[in-house]
């Protein structure tokens, strides 16, 4: 990945054009935090089934949940994405949700944030496993869009594994549009959220970050709260007209990074991320 004024300008100008094409109009948001909630049970395996204790996640913005045929045959196509313990998603809606769970035979909690501008859609994360979850919740960032008042969300939930109980985040902050200040307070709400009695946590998802200050002021919030970056050996997880960037990331408490990596897909702007872990003990 490498990092340039050209790319900075080419954003922001990317960005105000965004801006400008759809206006000020105010977005859709869901505003309470019990919901709407949507759950599917598609899978039977039980915690008591055999775990080599290395769980694996995945984190993927799957653009506008627009191309989810292409979505799916990534996965199938792909063993460190089909053999996930924990798949977190970004930007989907429930059928997109909905066909990746049937498709993988997944469980899952899914959790809109609005209804997007641009696709007339509901736009949110999700949470998806062949474990058990349970206790999931949505936990509502603070600063909407300065285009439109859309706000972010994170869905969390916990996940039984065998060999533990893990408690895991989807999120997804604002674009580069809003302040660095105020998508630090997004990560701090987040990171409240998270509780100290929990000894395994992942935190997966799209933090926008798109320069080096920004990407080294959220390694420091995650490390100060005790979370290592399992992605660190990954590289770029957006690529565009040449350039790369890192904004996807996938954050463990309680875990060792053991191996990690980005999935080239077509499927989305952004490239699906893996993690391989290993309980501390």
């Amino acid at each position: 990945m490498f990092f340039s004024r050209k790319l900075l300008l080419s954003l922001i100008v990317f960005a105000w054009l965004g801006v400008s094409l759809t206006g000020c109009a105010t977005t859709p948001n869901y505003m309470s935090s019990d919901g709407p909630r949507y759950v599917g049970v598609n899978h039977t395996r039980t915690p008591l089934d055999a775990h080599d204790g290395m769980p694996m996640f995945v984190s993927w913005n799957i653009k506008y949940a627009r191309d989810i045929d292409g979505a799916i045959e990534t996965f199938q196509n792909t063993p460190e994405l089909a053999n996930a313990d924990v798949i977190l998603l970004q930007e989907m809606d429930l059928d997109g949700v909905d066909a990746i769970s049937q498709a993988l035979q997944l469980n899952y909690v899914y959790y809109p944030a609005s209804v997007h501008p641009n696709t007339g859609r509901d736009f949110g994360e999700a949470i998806l496993s062949p474990w058990p979850l349970y206790d999931d919740a949505k936990v509502i960032l603070p600063h909407g869009s300065i285009k439109n008042g859309q706000i972010r969300i994170a869905a969390r939930t916990y996940v039984q594994i065998p060999d533990a109980v893990i408690l895991a985040y989807s999120v997804h902050t604002e674009t580069a549009l809003l302040s660095p200040s105020k998508r630090r307070d997004q990560v701090d709400v987040l990171l409240d959220d998270v509780s100290r009695d929990v000894p395994y946590v992942v935190i997966g998802g799209d933090f926008n970050t798109v320069t080096p200050l920004e990407r080294n002021a959220l390694l420091k919030m995650m490390a100060d709260s005790d979370f290592i970056w399992a992605t660190r050996d990954a590289g770029a997880t957006v690529r565009e007209a040449g350039f790369g960037l890192i904004m996807d990331y996938i954050f463990v408490r309680g875990m060792e990074e053991k191996d990690a990596g980005a999935i080239d897909s077509e499927a989305s702007d952004h490239l699906p991320l893996w993690a391989i872990t290993r309980i501390s003990h």
